[in-house]
């Protein structure tokens, strides 16, 4: 059986490293542009006329449209073929780019932010490529490489942000990043084959409703937490409306044979675990994405009596804090390439084991020692390493726990509870910041970085223990009907 798999891959993808190239150049577009805003948000408000708060829907937008557009093309992407679904979903991304670039208007951004969130989608597809065009030998490296550029394009998304804002127009990053994504169309069209399996299975329209109303009130909730107040009317009421969609989303996904989400995907122990692992994965490495910057340019904000006092910031400007936090991003492809080597010798768990062991070593000794720019470089980087293996690490088990036929929509379930996690990490961030000020003025106080690292380093804590929770059962899979590669014999339902 597994010999006919891997023929099947290495005469659909005789040149595996150009399939890779494309699938790399695909979720790099994605990860680019999750980051690319954030050192513009100042200049976009003032140059569009409009306020801070509603600035920030540019990142909440994309968030929003991500969450709700992954789960149903990471499922049609089973169902009608993953390159077709990739390339859809960049064409998709690329018009939400031109739109961006061609606006005056904070409104038409906001939308196109919204469209731009479609790129999400990438990630669940490129991985399923890779179990489906890669030799065989090659799938563990390749999976950890391609979960490792959500890392390494963020980091270099605030680089490039900052220099393009810093030097020329803010249309710069859309332009920019429209090239890039017309060469990423390109290359998947011409190197990467076809999915050789299908899922047929109707789409569910009801789940899918539930679904993305579901997730978009509870990004709404998070997002909007600190600006009404956790407790106000608004926000209580958003959650709420969140946990009924979602018990509802639950009882029709349970009387449906082909629904939007599996519940097997969340109930199933060490899936719940993985996605769990993945809400972490999200929140840890954003407390820091937006407490470094922060950190690294203070205390040029600071009142003058205040500064010779100041014991923290390192008084840098954007861009030069920018490359401070690059080699995170060289880290995070490091150990995303070397996960599978981890994982090899020292067991299923041991890339995810390292990953929370190292995010919270980080975040502890970011915590105690801050006081100079090439330490916090230096913690950031464990941190780059520990989230490497961590995406590396998540799109392993996901692998190894979801039926193949099923293998993007069950990525795209832990793509969208990872970037939840990152909603969650940035606004607790900016809550912090926003919370511990230096009295009488609106600039962070220590306190608001020590109290978020140490957060951080809790979470990490948490994900260690959840790590000893993990148990790793072998799944087998019903076989697809009409699928092109046969299934191996199905077992009872009780063992997924």
């Amino acid at each position: 059986m597994d010999d006919t798999r891997t023929q099947h891959r290495r005469k659909a993808a005789p040149r595996p490293n150009a399939v890779l190239a494309a699938l790399l150049a695909a979720v790099g577009c994605f990860s680019l542009m999750q980051t690319l805003v954030i050192p513009a948000m100042s200049v976009l408000a003032r140059q569009l006329h409009t306020d801070t708060a509603t600035a920030g829907w540019l990142i909440t937008a994309f968030l929003l449209g991500g969450a709700v557009l992954t789960p149903v093309l990471s499922l049609l992407g089973d169902k009608y073929g993953h390159r077709r679904l990739l390339v859809v979903v960049l064409l998709v991304f690329l018009a939400g780019t031109l739109g961006a670039a061609a606006t005056s208007d904070i409104g038409v951004l906001i939308a196109m932010r919204a469209v731009q969130g479609a790129s999400m989608a990438s990630l669940p597809l490129a991985l399923a490529l890779v179990r489906e065009a890669m030799p065989r030998e090659r799938i563990a490296s390749s999976l950890g490489t391609t979960a490792a550029m959500l890392g390494a394009g963020a980091g270099v998304g605030l680089l490039l942000g900052a220099v393009i804002i810093q030097h020329t127009s803010w249309r710069w990053m859309f332009g920019v990043e429209a090239v890039f994504i017309a060469l990423a169309i390109l290359m998947v069209l011409a190197w990467v084959p076809e999915s050789p399996e299908r899922h047929r299975k109707r789409l569910d329209v009801p789940g899918a409703v539930l679904l993305a109303g579901g997730l978009v009130a509870l990004l709404l909730a998070i997002t909007e937490g600190t600006k009404w107040g956790w407790l106000s009317a608004g926000v209580l009421s958003l959650f709420a409306a969140a946990a009924v969609l979602f018990a509802v989303l639950g009882a029709v996904s349970a009387r449906r044979s082909d629904p939007i989400l599996d519940l097997r995907h969340i109930t199933h122990p060490p899936m719940l675990v993985t996605n769990l692992a993945a809400l972490l994965i999200g929140i840890v490495p954003f407390f820091f994405y937006i407490l470094v910057p922060q950190l690294l340019q203070l205390p040029t904000g600071l009142p003058p009596a205040l500064r010779p006092a100041a014991s923290y910031g390192a008084g840098l400007s954007i861009v030069q804090a920018a490359l401070l936090m690059l080699p995170n991003a060289l880290c995070i492809v490091l150990a995303g390439r070397s996960a599978h080597w981890l994982r090899d010798r020292l067991g299923t768990r041991a890339p995810l084991a390292a990953c929370m062991a190292l995010m919270t070593a980080g975040a502890v000794l970011t915590a105690l020692f801050h006081g100079s720019a090439v330490l916090v470089a230096l913690w950031f980087c464990l941190v780059g390493l520990g989230a490497g293996f961590g995406y590396a690490a998540l799109a392993d088990l996901v692998a190894a726990l979801v039926p193949r036929r099923e293998i993007a929509s069950g990525n795209g379930l832990n793509t969208v509870v990872r970037n939840v996690g990152g909603a969650v990490g940035g606004q607790l961030a900016v809550g912090f910041l926003q919370t511990f000020t230096v009295r009488g003025t609106h600039v962070p106080a220590e306190k608001a970085f020590t109290v978020g690292f140490w957060v951080a380093a809790a979470l990490g804590a948490v994900g260690i223990l959840l790590v000893g929770a993990l148990r790793i059962r072998p799944h087998h899979e019903d076989p697809a009907p009409g699928s092109a590669v046969a299934a191996p014999v199905p077992v009872p339902d009780n063992q997924h």
